[in-house]
């Protein structure tokens, strides 16, 4: 058999490799040998750049001699020298096609050009949340890089001056003519003179975020929505369109004449009946809708928009006070394309709502009903299994009960992703419980929640690669059933876990031989004895948070950097590569 395998060419591998869950798979055949490595390192097209690699004195150039299939880098974590990095991607010979350099305190300009010059692939650039970012910068994106598709320019900080204006807008508009997306939220100084220019200039915009600017008015939107044939998706909120409210009637009508929209999000604004009427009557493709945050429309409203647009898949309706069970049930019965919903903080909702979206949408896999009433009353006899639903967040549910978790269990026997943070009446009992059902979870989130102390026993889970504990009860009696039941577990967070120790964090590393990112902020029993040990007995380990900065020197810090693992004693941003 070993013989055959050998025969098989690259290419094969490669569609075998490419068939696991996930990329973070891909480390253990990278280990079998050499040919695996290989060919593992041309699967890879994605990489964040962390604080590791150049802390460890190491050199871009040599990952990207690695990894030559790269498409996509990932800069927002990183907070070194950013004229060196971006430097590095230029003068590479990869085909990067999307780049992001948000949270950077700049952009150089010069660096701006070479990446023009030599990057002639880029697609994608994403600038959000930058110190500074002014029009002279936005202007040598423009001039450096005119066949840009996606822009993201976002947020940008830039304390104590002027940051984007309308002037910058415009000349980059001009410059940009395939320009598909762009993200212009959070910048304060943008009027409906930019979005003129936008829709004017970029004829193929299909795609654009207008958040948090505050100049915008509906006569700005309105424009873009007559005028940009090409429109798909659209984000609203917190601008002049909020205190205005959707009364201003020409925008009904532009809404009419965007044939082809198909995401629609607008938050935290007076949403009238009357324009949901509008968009019912104007009967396009709607896919997306969000209306999160939003008043002053009704049921009647949302429900004759829902009749006509059957072809949902997201639906968001966050903070929407009037909604009840019934309400829901009612709605539910035009939802039957719904793949994810949002429910968070509809403080009228209890557990009725979650069955009958499980029972009336067959297509359903996402479901966030955080800070509702879970479990207040439990009267539920219609129950039906759907197999599709993978994420449940029930976060902040105050009456959430082991019962009723029990159910949950019948209801969603594929769950990947479940989230019970901070619902304080869930007990060691229901997770175990829910568990021991054949369990599928990938990731779960019992942060508060201080009546659990374990997971139970039972047989190994094999799929849970993602614990997040933090300030819960685990102490080592559960850290020991963790590293037994869980031992492919990669990122485990016990922040604040007082009543976990060391002898518990034996069982762990001894077990748990896959892990990669163990946090320990806040544990105060934990005696950090050796650091070194940590690193060297999980050769896995990527990041580690102590419990206090005495734990471990400078020194060890910088030697354990040269094996990989970072070492803190805060809680730093993720350093791995998702």
């Amino acid at each position: 058999m070993a013989e055959q395998c050998n025969h098989l060419p690259d290419e094969c591998w490669e569609l075998i490799l490419n068939r696991l869950d996930h990329r973070s798979h891909l480390e253990a055949p990278s280990l079998a040998c050499k040919r695996f490595l290989s060919i593992t390192n041309e699967l890879r097209t994605h990489f964040v750049v962390n604080p590791t690699i150049f802390k460890r004195g190491g050199t871009l150039s040599k990952l990207f001699a690695r990894f030559r299939h790269l498409k996509s880098i990932d800069l927002s974590g990183f907070h070194g020298d950013i004229d060196h990095v971006i430097t590095e991607i230029a003068v590479s010979d990869l085909k990067l096609e999307s780049l992001d350099v948000s949270n950077s305190n700049c952009l150089p300009l010069e660096c701006l050009k070479l990446l023009g010059s030599k990057m002639k692939s880029l697609r994608v650039l994403k600038c959000s949340n930058l110190d500074v970012f002014r029009d002279i910068e936005l202007v040598a994106i423009a001039e450096s890089i005119p066949w840009l598709e996606e822009l993201d320019i976002s947020y940008p900080l830039s304390p104590g001056e002027v940051g984007l204006t309308d002037e910058g807008i415009k000349v980059l508009s001009s410059k940009l003519g395939v320009l598909r997306k762009i993200n212009i939220s959070g910048n304060d100084f943008l009027t409906d003179k930019s979005l003129f220019a936008l829709s004017s200039n970029c004829v193929f915009l299909k795609e654009i975020v207008i958040l948090h600017c505050s100049l915008v008015t509906p006569h700005g939107i309105e424009f873009v929505m007559r005028n940009s044939s090409q429109l798909s998706s659209i984000s609203v909120g917190k601008n002049e369109i909020s205190r205005s409210s959707l009364y201003y009637l020409p925008l009904f009508d532009s809404f009419t004449s965007a044939r082809g929209l198909s995401t629609l999000y607008i938050h935290d604004s007076l949403v009238p009946d009357e324009f949901l009427y509008s968009l019912a009557k104007a009967r396009f493709l709607l896919k997306r809708l969000s209306l999160s945050f939003c008043s002053n429309f009704t049921f009647s409203g949302i429900s004759s928009h829902l009749y006509t647009h059957r072809s949902l898949e997201y639906l968001s309706f966050t903070k929407v006070i009037f909604l009840t069970d019934k309400l829901m049930s009612d709605l539910s019965k035009y939802l039957t394309s719904l793949v994810t919903i949002k429910l968070c903080l509809c403080r009228s909702l209890i557990e009725s709502t979650f069955f009958t979206l499980a029972k009336n949408c067959p297509l359903l896999e996402g479901i966030d009903m955080g800070r509702i009433n879970f479990g207040i009353v439990d009267r539920t006899e219609d129950i039906v299994k759907n197999p599709r639903i993978k994420s449940l967040k029930l976060n902040f549910n105050l009456d959430l009960t082991d019962k009723c978790l029990e159910k949950l269990a019948s209801v969603c026997p594929s769950l990947e992703m479940l989230d019970l943070s901070h619902c304080p009446r869930i007990t060691q009992n229901g997770v175990s419980n829910f568990l021991n059902t054949d369990s599928k979870v990938r990731n779960l989130c019992i942060n508060g929640c201080m009546r659990i102390k374990n997971i139970g026993t039972g047989s190994e889970l094999p799929k849970l690669e993602v614990f997040e504990a933090a300030n819960s009860g685990i102490d080592d009696k559960g850290l020991a059933m963790i590293g037994n039941r869980c031992r492919r577990i990669m990122i485990l967070d016990l922040t604040g876990c007082l009543g976990a120790t060391s002898i518990g964090l034996k069982e762990i590393l001894r077990n748990c031989r896959r892990l990669r990112e163990i946090n320990l902020n806040g544990c105060s029993k934990m005696i950090m004895e050796s650091v070194d040990w940590m690193v060297f007995s999980v050769p896995s380990l990527k990041k580690i948070v102590v419990s206090d900065e005495h734990s471990i020197t400078e020194s060890q810090r910088r030697v354990l950097l040269g094996r990989g693992c970072l070492v803190s004693w805060w809680d730093a941003a993720t350093i791995l590569d998702p």
